[in-house]
């Protein structure tokens, strides 16, 4: 068995962040392109989280919100779970809204958001997804004893 010591290595949090408006286009995960106000329901990969990537937190952030006739929610999640830190969340209301940290490991999975829309009216909405994390095994500094 190995001798075990304690930790003296910190790290310090990394942060992305996706904005996007309802005019926007993108191509989704399954490779066509798309306006973001399309009705129905599609799938983004919006920011690369490395493997060993721990998210520690984050936020959705409506800045404009979208003026869809119906609906419009935004869920964050990950190739493996679509809603892993985040369910469908209106973005019809001016709001931030804390991502959820689950503890997850990442295997590297790209950070995605899934957009559905009750029409293909929307042409208002600003949405900012920031998230925050940590990286196992990874070191900046040294604490000193």
């Amino acid at each position: 068995m190995a001798l075990l010591k304690k930790n003296r290595a910190a790290q310090w949090p990394l942060y992305q962040e996706f904005t996007f408006t309802m005019a926007d286009t993108m191509v989704d995960t399954a490779g066509a392109t798309n306006a973001l106000n399309v009705v129905g329901s599609k799938t983004y990969d919006v920011a690369g989280l490395p493997p060993g990537a721990v998210v520690i937190g984050g936020e959705l952030v409506v800045g404009v919100v979208s003026n869809d006739a119906t609906t419009a929610t935004v869920a964050v999640g990950d190739s493996a779970s679509a809603t892993r830190y985040l369910g469908a969340t209106t973005i019809k209301t001016a709001a931030r809204t804390p991502l959820v940290p689950t503890g997850y490991n990442s295997l590297g999975e790209d950070l995605r958001i899934t957009i559905a829309n009750g029409t293909s009216s929307a042409t208002t909405g600003t949405v900012t997804v920031r998230v925050g994390y940590v990286i196992a095994g990874r070191c900046n500094e040294v604490q000193p004893t």
